[in-house]
């Protein structure tokens, strides 16, 4: 059994101070923004699997500290545009940017954390070029995701919704701990980070997944997946199902959400919620198997990345029971 580090969160203080250090400057509108963001930074999990993995791998502490701030920035800035996209007015308890400042200034804001992530990770005196490379592919491969999530009119079949579930959720699950096994030397290990990639893209699908889960059940919430016509593993799961599926496929192509109550209940009750639990065990599983192919010193990182899904898993099926 490794010993859980990830769980016990890392202190975060030298992360929040070089955050105040970085902001923009004072005199930039930006500034006050990039403050109100910050006031709550979540549980910076992406900056924790970076931490986690340059301290196993022994980097030094400051370039390690920028490139577990470049991740986190590089996720903050997706969530920031997602929240434009999305028309989304709450993100971490307070309204979102888009709410608060406005479509300009969230938009202005994103693309100010995706340079300064650049900034930072380039700061690597010998991997500079090889870590803003990661962040560059991690980002264009997130962004054909939700584009693919955006423009997804059709219900998916699972094939689909499992590649624009990896495709939003994986590359900035893999980009923390490949670029900090890259900083530490380990780039020659084709296969270990092909393991590596492979693992926590399972873990990305067992994260969604999850989410799409909690979207559809209880069914006394109203699902924004249902609503939106996003794609969603329990939707594309009851869409598989010969009982009533055309009815639901004919309803799902129109634009009437009157029904949507009767179709979200329908299916919370149905057999598909333990088939996509299910699945989520599975990839959880998978990614469990190929935890022995990855470098020694990543090991206990990524067993305990899988060991928070799936405990996030049990915990949350425990509350639905509840």
């Amino acid at each position: 059994m490794f010993p859980p580090n990830i769980g016990k969160l890392l202190p975060l203080r030298s992360l929040n101070a070089l955050y105040n250090r970085e902001m923009p400057h004072s005199d930039s509108s930006l500034a006050k923004a990039a403050r109100y963001h910050f006031r709550n930074p979540g549980k910076s999990f992406r900056a924790q699997l970076a931490l986690s993995s340059g301290k196993a791998l022994g980097l030094n502490e400051q370039d390690n500290l920028h490139w577990a701030a470049s991740c986190e920035l590089l996720h903050n800035a997706s969530l920031i545009h997602d929240d434009i996209s999305d028309a989304s007015t709450f993100r971490r308890g307070q309204e979102s940017i888009y709410e608060h400042f406005g479509s300009d200034m969230a938009l202005c804001l994103g693309d100010w954390m995706v340079a300064k992530a650049f900034e930072l990770a380039a700061r690597n005196s010998t991997y500079g070029g090889a870590l803003v490379g990661i962040l560059a592919k991690s980002m264009q491969e997130t962004c054909g995701g939700q584009m693919s999530d955006i423009s997804q009119r059709h219900c998916a079949v699972l094939d689909d919704w499992q590649r624009i579930a990896k495709g939003k959720t994986a590359p900035l699950l893999i980009a923390p701990i490949k670029g900090a096994a890259i900083a530490a030397g380990f780039g020659n290990d084709l296969c270990g980070l092909q393991s590596l990639e492979s693992a926590v893209g399972l873990c990305g699908l067992a994260y969604q997944g999850r989410n799409d889960i909690d979207d559809i059940i209880p069914s006394s919430h109203r699902s924004s997946d249902l609503g939106g016509r996003k794609p969603n593993l329990v939707v594309s799961l009851f869409a598989q199902q010969r009982l009533g599926r055309d009815d639901f496929i004919s309803w799902y192509q129109s634009d009437d959400n009157m029904l949507l109550p009767q179709w979200q209940r329908r299916i919370a009750s149905s057999d598909v919620i333990l088939q996509a639990n299910q699945y989520v065990d599975s990839w959880l599983e998978q990614a469990e198997q190929l935890i022995s192919k990855l470098p020694a010193q990543l090991q206990p990182v990524v067993h305990e990345l899988v060991f928070l899904h799936k405990v996030g898993a049990t915990d949350r099926r425990q509350e639905r029971i509840a």
